[in-house]
């Protein structure tokens, strides 16, 4: 049996020693709350510690420089990877008794070689050394990555409302390869079998300058639409790089005076509290005080009784001694005994004038007391002044400051990022013309013989046993319809009930697209497959939060996010782990069965966000 994998833990770290850590646990996470909080990049984060090439910028991650990620594997083993933010290799530190030394991973992928972060999660699972088709025409084969594997694991917002396939990006040129990962994973059965026609025959290039005028054709088309030559999008990115630099150091001046007002505020909080404690242990010593005043007052009149009683009775008629019977003239007064008066006297008026003394000293610290308590509430009503005032600047001028601050910077960088992506498409075209060129050049003499084509996609028994498991975690939630599923193999997709997956609203491909990842995790697990064993998705209930249409409007009036929850903690409690990432908090019902993590956007109040 394959190991199955593990999040346990991922840690942002800045160099001045700041940190931002989330936990989390086997079983069902739920990592939910307000928008603009970094819920979507903690799933991009994951996915670029598993091997992703580059990590979205966002204005949050400017103060931090590295990202580790913790994991572990079903066989009790357990590692951390620590990565740069910007991207580049890796360093796997082993963990648990008896670990290993710290050693660097590639980023890379290679074949079969377990020096890179790919191949070493691979041979976890036991899929390393696999290949997959990349030519069904061809019949060329690719060695298996991590990377291959991820986009059916971690889900982010954008692809799980996607109109297409579950199983595939859309990229025509990467189809083969995406479902015959699929294949791989539901049969436990590669394509290293594969013989590559290019082996055997020499051909012609019509069919190559076909697809590539083709893929021109595409690319000119969304460069049009965009109306922008290269060298005027180079000049824009050049203008938005100065901008941005100015944006990130304004953020970052902002950020600072923010980041000492709330230490300022916490700093004034602290102080106050200390006052206000002070007061409650001085209003305690007042009370306590009072008593041993009382008590002293008491013990005084006590005295003062017992001097007036013996003054008077040492001017009364002497007569026998009532103690001891002795006659006046035969009373030695030159001895003490029990009852001489004179000396129960002296000893009162020595022990009044002790209560005396302890009775001023104690009105004099009873004085110092209170003199100090008068000092602590001015003190502490200007405590409270600093703290209005603190909390007003930083809720009604900072923290707007920075809010907008990080709009525009945020702006900028998705401008930056549009234009990126036009000024790639230019790449693409003159690379698709430059290799146009170089086929045109090298037409052989004599065409070859068409090749066969290798069948692609996965078995009709395996895609009808695959349908049923959707059909019944689709029951299970209460779906709407029969939940009547089967396999449309020409566009890899599933059809609900007669209808295609894809044409219904975004909220319901979300939650289909869910279903359809539960159910390759939990067809892998009953068949003794290999698979990574965990599930990221990124707003899978999305029609309860930004309904599309009548069919998402209908479905906030069932229990379908209820039965939801359900249904991952009754069988992903144990054995898997499934990580959800929600606007809305889970009902109330199930939230002590799972790990829950909220993100409040109030500084105030909880967790602000994921950094």
């Amino acid at each position: 049996m394959s190991a199955y994998l593990h999040l346990d833990e991922m840690r942002f770290s800045a160099p001045g020693g700041k940190e931002a850590k989330l936990a989390f646990t086997q079983g069902v996470n739920v990592i939910c709350g307000a928008s603009d909080t970094g819920k979507s990049f903690l799933a991009e984060a994951i996915d670029f510690m598993l091997g992703g090439s580059s990590l979205k910028e966002i204005p949050e991650r400017v103060p931090y420089a590295s990202i580790a990620l913790a994991m572990g594997a079903s066989d009790e083993t357990a590692w951390k990877f620590d990565r740069g933010i910007s991207g580049g290799d890796f360093i796997i530190t082993p963990l648990g008794e008896g670990h290993g030394e710290p050693r660097k991973l590639k980023q890379s992928h290679g074949h079969e070689k377990v020096d890179n972060v790919s191949g070493f999660l691979l041979d976890k699972i036991g899929l390393l050394g696999k290949r997959i088709l990349k030519s069904a025409r061809n019949g060329t084969t690719v060695s298996l990555s991590f990377r291959n594997l991820a986009r059916l694991i971690i889900i982010q917002e954008g692809e799980i409302q996607q109109s297409g396939s579950p199983f595939w990006g859309g990229q025509f040129t990467l189809k083969t390869a995406e479902l015959a990962t699929l294949k791989l994973l539901l049969t436990g059965v590669d394509d290293s079998s594969v013989i590559s026609a290019s082996d055997n025959a020499d051909g012609d290039n019509t069919r190559q300058l076909a697809l590539i005028d083709e893929l021109i054709s595409e690319l000119t088309d969304q460069i049009a639409e965009h109306g922008a030559t290269a060298e005027e999008i180079n000049d824009q990115l050049d203008k938005l790089d100065q901008t941005i630099e100015g944006r990130r150091e304004e953020l970052a001046t902002v950020q600072k005076e923010l980041d000492q007002t709330v230490a300022m505020r916490r700093e004034v909080y602290v102080a106050r509290e200390a006052v206000e404690q002070r007061l409650v242990e001085i209003e305690e010593l007042l009370a306590r005080f009072a008593l041993l005043d009382q008590h002293y007052h008491v013990d005084k009149k006590r005295l003062e009784a017992i001097r007036e009683e013996g003054s008077l009775f040492v001017h009364v008629e002497q007569v026998s001694c009532p103690l001891c019977g002795a006659a006046p003239n035969q009373q030695h007064t030159d001895t003490d005994c029990d009852g001489n008066i004179e000396a129960v006297v002296e000893a009162a008026n020595a022990e009044i004038l002790k209560i005396e003394r302890l009775s001023f000293e104690l009105r004099q610290t009873v004085s110092d007391l209170r003199q100090e308590a008068s000092a602590l509430r001015t003190n502490n009503n200007e405590f409270n002044k600093q703290y209005d005032l603190l909390q007003n600047e930083i809720a009604q001028t900072i923290a707007p400051q920075v809010a907008e601050t990080r709009a525009n910077f945020q702006e900028l960088l998705e401008t930056k990022a549009k234009q990126q992506k036009i000024l790639s498409l230019h790449g693409q075209v003159q690379k698709l013309q430059a290799r146009r060129e170089s086929l045109i050049n090298d037409v052989p003499e004599t065409p070859r013989d068409t090749p066969a084509k290798v069948a692609t996609g996965i078995p009709e028994s395996t895609a009808h046993a695959l349908s049923q498991k959707v059909e019944s975690i689709l029951r299970a939630w209460n779906f709407p319809g029969e939940c009547r599923v089967h396999f449309d193999k020409e566009a890899s997709d599933f059809v609900i009930d007669g209808k295609p997956r894809g044409s219904r609203g975004k909220g319901l491909r979300a939650i289909t697209h869910a279903a359809v990842t539960l159910a390759l995790l939990e067809y892998c697990q009953e068949h003794d497959l290999p698979h990574p064993g965990f599930v990221v998705m990124d707003s899978p209930l999305l029609a309860y939060f930004k309904p599309e249409g009548d069919e998402d409007t209908a479905l906030q009036g069932t229990d379908l996010k209820e039965r939801f929850y359900h249904y991952l903690i009754q069988h992903h409690g144990k054995g898997s782990q499934i990580i959800i990432i929600e606007n809305q908090h889970p009902p109330e019902s199930v939230q002590s069965n799972l790990a829950m993590t909220v993100f409040t956007r109030n500084p105030a109040d909880g967790r602000f966000g994921l950094l």
